[in-house]
């Protein structure tokens, strides 16, 4: 099993494109909204085809305080880098005043609100139609793939036998394992720390990506049959998902890989509007007007 993306909040949808975009060269593969709330942007970011395991998303909500990390919460993200490339990615966060820590496995980095990221260098390459064109990045240096997070619960333990018992996966040393070395690492939090608390940078879930529908299926009877806390199960056009929280009370997510973000709109020009499955096509018209009363033109990635 490998990831499918991460979803976090942003209070600045500007500063968010600009960074992960300009800054970090992934391309804004899907411009469009939250599903459950039409009121809430949601923004994709990803490799040029939105290849799942290369996708990093953000709700967009400008009224968010400061988050508070307390008792059980996600922490930052991990994301793959080639061989050789770690130099490159300091100076060009240099440049753009970020200061990055050279680390064992490549680099460490705060994004503008206080995210954590890590770039791994590993031996994988963008190569073809994977390649950002014209973001001012040589393939040789383009970031790969979503390789991981950190998850911080009260009881490892009690996450760790839910990954194994539900997912079937290895844990080793509080460490998911997941395929090519990605993983989610887990941590035990203090029983004395402050509720956790969404705001800027917060981590809203983790997905998982799964085959087809045959095999979230197959899950979503499983996590039935073990009576865990199963909060959806739903069709988002692009992938299908299934939600369920793990013992320390965080959202997982199971995703299949397709039909893909190409759904809706051509691949060449994915992003470049607002983007929406099937099902909320019809709902174009009242979410076009709604934002366009706070100056938002999906055309122009404001």
């Amino acid at each position: 099993m490998q990831t499918h993306h991460i979803s976090l909040l942003t209070k600045d949808a500007k500063q968010n494109i600009d960074f992960y975009t300009r800054v970090l060269g992934m391309r804004l593969i899907k411009n469009t909204v939250n599903q459950e709330n039409i009121k809430v942007r949601h923004l994709f970011y990803g490799d040029y085809l939105g290849t799942p395991g290369s996708v990093v998303t953000f709700f967009v909500l400008p009224l968010l305080g400061q988050r508070t990390d307390g008792n059980h919460f996600f922490s930052g993200f991990r994301l793959s880098i080639p061989k050789g490339s770690s130099s490159f990615w300091i100076d060009r966060l240099a440049a753009e005043n970020i200061k990055a820590e050279k680390t064992d496995y490549g680099l460490k980095f705060a994004d503008p609100e206080e995210i954590e990221i890590k770039m791994v260098e590993t031996d994988e390459v963008l190569t073809e139609w994977r390649i950002v064109p014209n973001n001012g990045i040589e393939p040789q240096y383009q970031i790969t793939r979503l390789l991981g997070t950190e998850l911080h619960i009260l009881d490892p333990k009690a996450t760790g036998e839910f990954f194994h018992n539900w997912l079937g996966l290895a844990v080793d040393n509080n460490v998911v394992k997941l395929t090519n070395n990605q993983s989610i690492e887990l941590y035990q939090t203090d029983s004395g720390a402050t509720k956790s608390r969404f705001g800027k940078g917060s981590i809203d879930h983790f997905a998982l990506a799964v085959e087809n529908q045959e095999v979230l299926d197959s899950y979503y009877q499983k996590a039935k049959d073990q009576h865990l806390n199963i909060e959806e199960l739903t069709d988002r056009g692009w992938f299908k998902s299934l939600y369920v929280r793990d013992p320390g009370d965080n959202r997982i997510e199971l995703a299949t890989m397709g039909p893909g973000f190409s759904l809706d709109e051509p691949i060449l020009t994915m992003g470049s509007s607002l983007g929406l499955p099937p099902k909320f096509e019809g709902k174009r018209d009242e979410i076009m007007e709604y934002y366009s009363r706070d100056g938002i033109d999906f055309a122009e990635n404001n």
